[in-house]
C-alpha cells in the first residue's frame, strides 16, 4: 500500500509493474498532455482503442466531484489497472479534486490485508465486491466515513445487491464506459432507475438505444447498444443489449432478463450465461451455458421457476456445460468466444 499526493513533486520509489503505471500516467497527465490512449473492455467483441481528451476526462472528475462531495485531502482507493478509464480515472479525480490515492495493486479483493485507513472515494468490479464480502473485513475501518464505493464495470446480481442493501455505506452502481470517461449515470442498489450527472443529455436512436451527450463526451453524441426506457430527461431504465438480442422465430428475446432472473433465484449466478447457437428451423436457439455442477434435477427445477414468469419462447432450449469460460482482458466473461469454441468443438 501507498498512500501519496499525486501532485506532489515527490512521490514514492516504485515496487510493481502496476505503481510504475501509476506513476508514468500521473506524471504525463502533469506534464499536461492534452489526449490519452485507452482500450475498451471487449465486453462484446475485442477491444477498440479510443482517444480521450484532457478536457474530457476534467470534466468528468468535477462532474463526480460535484456528486459526491469531494474536498481536498480526501483519499481514493485506487485498485484497478490504469490502462483502463476506470483505473485512470480514479487518479485523474485526485489530480484535479486535489485527493489522497490509497495505491493497491489489482486484486480480487483489495482491502485483504490493508492496514486501516479512512477511504471516502473507492471503486469496485461487482467480482471485487463480491470477495470483500465473503471475506468478512470489519468494513468500518475503511469506509465509515465514505462519499461513495461504486460499483460498475458488469453487471450485479440481484444476490449481490441484496447483500449490500444493509450495510451503512453510500454504495452506487454506476452506468458508464471508455467513449463516455467513465462513469455518467447512478443509481442505489434497490432503485431499477440511473440518474445521470451534471448536465448530461440523454435521448434514443430508432431502435430505443440510448445515446449521450455531455462535457465529457466533448459535446458530441455518443451512440450505445445498450435498450433503454426514458423516463424522463435525467432518468433512465437499462432494458438489454441491442446487439445480444436473440432473433428465434422472429421473436426477440432479451438474455439479460432472463439471467437477472435466474441469478436471483440462484446460488451460483456467476457461473452460467445466456447466449443463441445456430437453429435450422427458428434461426437461433436460446442456450443455458454453465460451468461446475448444474445437475439435471437442478435445470429442471430452473426450468419450472422460469415457466412461472415467461412465455415458453423465451426459456432456454438447452443448458451445455462448459469445461471453462473465456475472458476478456478486462476479466468479464466472453460470451462470443466461449460459444464459438464450444462449435467449432463439436
Amino acid at each position: 500500500m501507498q498512500v501519496f499526493s499525486p501532485l506532489s513533486d515527490q512521490l514514492f520509489v516504485p515496487s510493481s509493474d502496476f505503481e510504475r503505471e501509476v506513476l508514468a500516467f500521473c506524471e504525463l497527465w502533469k506534464s499536461g498532455q492534452t489526449s490519452f490512449l485507452f482500450h475498451t473492455s471487449g465486453s462484446t467483441g475485442a477491444p477498440k482503442p479510443i482517444w480521450v481528451s484532457r478536457e474530457a476526462m476534467i470534466a468528468s472528475a468535477v462532474s463526480t466531484g460535484n456528486w459526491l462531495q469531494l474536498k481536498p485531502n480526501d483519499v481514493v482507493l485506487a485498485s484497478l489497472p490504469v490502462q483502463y478509464i476506470a483505473g485512470a480515472m480514479l487518479l485523474v479525480r485526485a489530480m484535479v479534486l486535489d485527493l489522497k490515492v490509497c495505491l493497491v495493486s489489482p486484486s480480487v479483493n483489495p482491502l485483504e490485508g490493508l492496514a486501516p485507513i479512512s477511504i471516502q472515494l473507492a471503486s469496485f468490479v461487482p467480482n471485487q465486491w463480491y470477495a470483500i464480502l465473503e471475506s468478512g473485513i470489519d468494513l468500518s475501518v475503511f469506509f465509515a466515513g465514505s462519499k461513495g464505493i461504486l460499483l460498475g464495470g458488469a453487471a450485479i446480481s440481484d444476490a449481490l445487491k441484496s447483500r449490500s442493501w444493509t450495510l451503512p455505506f453510500p454504495i452506487f452502481e454506476t452506468y458508464g464506459m471508455t467513449e463516455t470517461v467513465s462513469h455518467i449515470a447512478y443509481r442505489s442498489l434497490k432503485d431499477p432507475y440511473f440518474k445521470t450527472l451534471g448536465s448530461v443529455e440523454i435521448g434514443v436512436d430508432e431502435r430505443a438505444c440510448l445515446k449521450i451527450k455531455g462535457f465529457m463526451t466533448d459535446n458530441s453524441w455518443v451512440q450505445t447498444n445498450d435498450i433503454v426506457s426514458i423516463e424522463d430527461d435525467s432518468t433512465f431504465e437499462i432494458k438489454g443489449r441491442f446487439d445480444r438480442v436473440i432473433n428465434s422465430a422472429g421473436r426477440k428475446i432479451h438474455p439479460e432478463e432472463l439471467e437477472k432472473f435466474i441469478s436471483a433465484n440462484e446460488n451460483q449466478p456467476a457461473s452460467f450465461f445466456i447466449e443463441a447457437i445456430p437453429d435450422e428451423v427458428y434461426g437461433q436457439q436460446v442456450t443455458l451455458f454453465y460451468s461446475g455442477d448444474w445437475s439435471l434435477a437442478r435445470q429442471s427445477a430452473m426450468q419450472d421457476i422460469l415457466r412461472a414468469q415467461f412465455e415458453s419462447w423465451q426459456l432456454p432450449k438447452q443448458y451445455i456445460q462448459l469445461s471453462s469460460f473465456q475472458f476478456t482482458s478486462s476479466g468479464k466473461i466472453d460470451r462470443l468466444k466461449s460459444v464459438a469454441l464450444y462449435l467449432k468443438s463439436k
